[in-house]
């Protein structure tokens, strides 16, 4: 495991660790300042920093959380992608919205410290579908 991936799944833990206890500053902290979640159901619209931060320790509430098949890739200039399955139960107004999430999160390098600036959500594939072939693949 490379150090940058050691250091991107870390900031990913302490992140969504965050989010799990309430702790708006330390939420706020790993936000950029362009920070967006977009979501597979609504591809077209963004949530961005503010309204995410506002709904994160209010209506939008975690009780659990855990990353498995995480990838993070090195882009370069201070960038890198982390891939996941997400782990995890959450209400939205009181609804319940439980994982597994297929999570892309990219993270950046501002002033010394990783940064998310952007989240993709997607409900996973089943492994059973034609996708699982691209995995035979060399």
């Amino acid at each position: 495991m490379s150090d940058i991936h050691e250091q991107i799944e870390a900031v990913a833990i302490e992140w969504m660790q965050a989010w799990v206890r309430s702790d708006a500053a330390t939420l706020e902290k790993f936000l950029a300042p362009d920070f967006a979640l977009i979501v597979s159901a609504t591809p077209n619209h963004r949530l961005e920093r503010t309204n995410w931060l506002n709904t994160a320790c209010t209506r939008y509430r975690a009780s659990e959380f855990r990353y498995r098949d995480v990838q993070v890739r090195d882009l370069g200039d201070g960038i890198a992608a982390m891939s996941s399955i997400a782990e995890f139960k959450a209400e939205i107004d009181g609804d319940p919205r439980t994982g597994p999430l297929f999570l892309v999160d990219v993270w950046r390098r501002m002033e010394g410290c990783w940064r998310v600036c952007t989240r993709y959500s997607s409900a996973p594939e089943d492994v059973r579908t034609g996708s699982a072939a691209v995995t035979t693949l060399r």
